[in-house]
């Protein structure tokens, strides 16, 4: 049985796949600025916040993550031939878009920011 690329219907699996991550990565910066929206100042709200500082810290910790994870898959999939072909040349399966890293990297993230917005509410 020919492969996809081999019958001239490349698919967009590899390429649904990466906008499926970078949906996910805009995503987390969205959440990340939401709770970094909270009052600059504290006490002017009775909603228990993060200092402003750990928001902050937060915030540029997830862009971080958003910005390497976000280059990662792209350097894969180019490396892949926008997905089309194996980069080693064995002629096996295509390498998925991601490594598992990125996932738990990803995963890790979300982890810290529901950490933190739990105990801030808790000790608030």
């Amino acid at each position: 049985m020919k492969s996809p690329a081999d019958r001239g219907d490349p698919g967009l699996q590899p390429e649904r796949t990466l906008l499926a991550w970078q949906r996910t990565l805009v995503l987390l910066v969205v959440v990340g600025l939401l709770f970094l929206r909270g009052e600059l100042t504290e006490g002017a709200t009775s909603v228990p916040q993060a200092p402003p500082v750990l928001r902050m810290a937060l915030m540029i910790a997830f862009l971080f993550v958003a910005a390497s994870v976000g280059l990662h898959l792209w350097l894969r999939w180019r490396r892949s031939r926008e997905g089309l072909r194996d980069p080693d040349g064995t002629g096996g399966p295509l390498r998925s878009v991601s490594a598992p890293w990125a996932m738990f990297l990803l995963c890790g993230a979300v982890l810290v920011l529901a950490v933190v917005q739990i105990a801030a509410v808790l000790l608030g």
